[in-house]
């Protein structure tokens, strides 16, 4: 009987310590979505209130179609910070965020990708543009945690 006990005992210290840490991951997961989103919401809501100003800025830089250029770029930067938030679609979301970092970084780096090569120091924002974007390929990998729209579906939850 008592050897019946202490495995009954054991499993639940077990099931007790998996839900420490799967909170723990979920408020890692959290906190990284809320960083994240808040390197992208200002600058696109910016974009947003400014829009003539920024369509100027792409038509200057000589981009084919710079009118539906600007629209989907502001509304990758606005809507999708918004869906990190909360949590939605989180293959989509990761994926779009870094199709729009990805344009951005070719936008403003084009001259300097060689440069990256021979002067790494003089290319931090460069190089801290690729970490966001790892990071959100992580979060493609990862999914939303618990603390989400998905109610719970957990790291499961990559719809």
């Amino acid at each position: 009987m008592r050897l019946i006990t202490s495995k009954v005992i054991t499993s639940r210290v077990q099931i007790g310590r998996h839900a420490v840490f799967s909170r723990g991951e979920d408020l890692a997961l959290l906190m990284g979505r809320l960083f994240v989103a808040a390197l992208f919401l200002p600058s696109g809501f910016h974009k947003l209130m400014t829009f003539s100003i920024y369509l100027a800025s792409l038509k200057a830089k000589g981009l084919p179609f710079p009118l539906v250029w600007a629209v989907v770029l502001v509304a990758a930067e606005v809507l999708g910070p918004l869906a990190l938030i909360i949590g939605a679609w989180p293959r989509w979301t990761a994926l779009a965020l870094v199709a729009f970092t990805a344009v951005t970084l070719w936008l403003n780096q084009r001259a300097s990708f060689v440069g990256a090569v021979f002067r790494p120091r003089q290319n931090a924002e460069l190089y801290r543009t690729l970490a966001v974007m790892g990071g959100l390929l992580f979060y493609f990998a990862s999914g939303p945690g618990a603390w989400s729209w998905m109610g719970g579906a957990g790291r499961g939850a990559k719809a």
